[in-house]
């Protein structure tokens, strides 16, 4: 357990110095008072894309959200602009690496991406995904640009009452060519409408009631941190 506990600090420590250094402060760019969502963006040295980050809560379980992201067969329903999702390698219950297809609108060239996923919880309940792209993982398709990188991931953080905080943040870089108005939108687009449809999909009742062994696992180190 104590191996466990040291693995989640440090996989959620290097996450935290990943994405967020050489970055600037955020800045408000939009919200959705109705399903209580705001999005912020900041500038990233070195970088002409900036980072996004989307926060809502929402009235459900952790384990459910776990499901959710975890359902690889309707991603596309639900994250933005995602056209083909597909699991290459299911390494662990907690990791797994996927291929999957963004689309962008025409002229531009749709952007395919192999993304390692790593899920993670601490003993208050957390559980973070990490997400960093392995763009040498598979072979080129020609139909597409390659997006040479991409760091960010998903926090649940247990509120009170049943809700949940919901944090989505990415830092990616598309590759290629791309026009300044097609930049500047995806950086506020991608999270407000992945978290507007979070709301929706997250209802069902296929995600309800679910249990992941790498969350109860973690239990026993609540009591060993007390």
């Amino acid at each position: 357990m104590k191996r466990f506990a040291l693995l989640t600090t440090s996989l959620i420590f290097g996450f935290s110095q990943l994405v967020f250094a050489d970055a600037s402060s955020w800045k408000l760019e939009a919200t959705d008072e109705d399903k209580n969502i705001q999005v912020y963006t900041r500038e990233v040295a070195g970088s002409e894309l900036k980072e996004f980050k989307g926060i809502t809560q929402i009235k459900t379980s952790v384990s459910a959200l776990v499901a959710l992201l975890k359902d690889k067969k309707d991603a596309t329903q639900w994250m933005h602009n995602i056209i083909e999702y597909e699991v290459q390698e299911e390494i662990s219950e907690v990791e797994s690496i996927v291929y999957s297809v963004s689309e962008a609108p025409w002229p531009v060239t749709n952007r395919d991406s192999y993304v390692r996923s790593i899920l993670t919880v601490d003993a208050n309940g957390v559980v973070t995904s990490t997400m960093k792209a392995e763009p040498e993982y598979g072979p080129l398709d020609e139909e597409y640009v390659r997006m040479p990188s991409l760091k960010g991931g998903w926090t649940f953080t247990p509120q009170e009452e049943g809700m949940v905080e919901v944090v989505y943040q990415v830092h990616a870089n598309p590759g290629g060519s791309l026009p300044n108005w097609l930049v500047n939108s995806i950086v506020v687009e991608t999270p407000m409408e992945t978290l507007s449809n979070l709301h929706e999909q997250i209802t069902q009742e296929k995600y309800q009631n679910q249990t992941f062994a790498f969350m109860e696992e973690a239990k026993p180190a609540q009591v060993v941190a007390q």
